[in-house]
């Protein structure tokens, strides 16, 4: 028995791919957007988280995720165990990463800060690193997305005017092959 197999090959042209470049520069532009928001966010958190306490973590909340055909993904956050004001508070940061198992150790004292008017809110400087982080590669991502958007853009602009031009270039002879034999 013979079997037989066909590959289909897209090619989307010069025309794709000028869509293509527009579509990487709104997204470098999305990411840097959100990454200006997630500091803005951590700023005033921090603004807003003035008194420093002595925390000990006491286990991890999870954020469990898991997307059809892949594997399931954890990150945890450190749940802090902390006293202010004669009461005790047990409260973890929004921010999940899979590192902080390796960064934070159950049983451990770390200095956090709350905010005086919700005890219940917290900033942690290791916390706020691991955010450094990402909104680093989304920032730094985001400037390459749009930089390499713009030149492709560019490459692909340049093809479809050398094809117009062409184009234009074959229609022309045509033409003055056709008013020379009238």
């Amino acid at each position: 028995m013979r079997v037989t197999t066909t590959t289909t090959r897209r090619n989307s042209g010069p025309l794709g791919g000028l869509f293509g470049s527009v579509i990487m520069v709104i997204l470098g532009i999305i990411f840097i957007f959100a990454s200006s928001f997630i500091t803005k966010q951590n700023a005033a958190l921090k603004e807003r988280c003035t008194t420093q306490v002595q925390a000990t973590v006491t286990g991890f909340a999870r954020s469990e995720s898991s997307e059809k055909g892949s594997s399931n993904s954890s990150s945890v956050t450190p749940v802090f165990e902390y006293d202010l004001n004669g009461k005790t508070y047990s409260s973890n940061a929004t921010t999940y990463s899979s590192t902080f198992k390796d960064t934070f150790r159950v049983g451990s004292q770390y200095t956090i800060y709350v905010d005086p008017n919700d005890p219940m809110e917290l900033y942690s400087e290791e916390i706020s690193k691991s955010d450094g982080t990402i909104l680093k590669i989304l920032r730094w991502g985001g400037v390459g997305l749009i930089v390499f958007g713009i030149i492709s853009f560019m490459i692909s602009l340049a093809v479809v005017i050398a094809i117009g031009g062409a184009i234009g270039l074959a229609l022309m002879e045509l033409f003055k092959k056709k008013d020379q034999q009238s």
